[in-house]
């Protein structure tokens, strides 16, 4: 199912929209646990990354998209999994971090929502969490576009990164959104997009 869909939407775009990929062999050549983190102006973002990468993406997604009768099943069916963003979702978060385990890929778009820009204050701290308790790398990618008909979708892939790599001692919350917020850095700027 989800070979099918990636290539009706691939097929789609390419009418609707002038799409250019950078860096995509930084994700597409990658072997382990990754966390794919991107920014999120529009409910076309997680469509557009899944398009123009080989990698299947895990995508997490707000638990209400899920209760619709004809896009609850579609979304599971493409293997996105709900997310409570009004609390502390564990169920969540433990599911993410088995899809890792599982050397599968997971998607998510850390602020939470979908925002206008850069804004250092919608750093949070569950991304960091995931990428610790799963020993994964996470790559950023920046998405750039208006999404009007024949305007420019341009997709950066970041490089790998582990985040985690030159910190020592003690790991606590304050730690892991310090490292989130790195994280919305690195996104934002790809593409000189800070």
């Amino acid at each position: 199912m989800y070979k099918i869909a990636r290539g009706i939407s691939k097929f789609l775009s390419i009418i609707l929209f002038k799409v250019k990929v950078h860096n995509v062999e930084n994700f597409n050549d990658i072997e382990g646990r990754v966390v794919v983190c991107a920014n999120h102006t529009n409910i076309l973002d997680p469509v557009m990354i899944a398009c123009y990468s080989k990698q299947t993406i895990h995508f997490m997604g707000k638990k209400e998209l899920f209760d619709k009768k004809i896009l609850g099943p579609i979304l599971r069916a493409v293997h996105c999994f709900p997310v409570d963003r009004k609390g502390v979702s564990l169920s969540a978060m433990k599911h993410a971090i088995k899809i890792l385990k599982n050397d599968s890929i997971l998607g998510i778009f850390p602020e939470g929502t979908r925002v206008k820009g850069f804004d250092i204050n919608n750093a949070k701290a569950g991304i960091s969490l995931i990428a610790k308790n799963s020993s994964s790398r996470i790559i950023p990618v920046y998405i750039k576009s208006t999404y009007k008909f024949r305007s420019t979708v341009d997709i950066y892939f970041g490089e790998p990164k582990d985040y985690f790599e030159d910190v020592e001692g003690k790991i606590d919350t304050a730690v892991h959104t310090e490292i989130g917020k790195q994280i919305l850095i690195d996104i934002y700027g790809l593409g000189d997009n800070l």
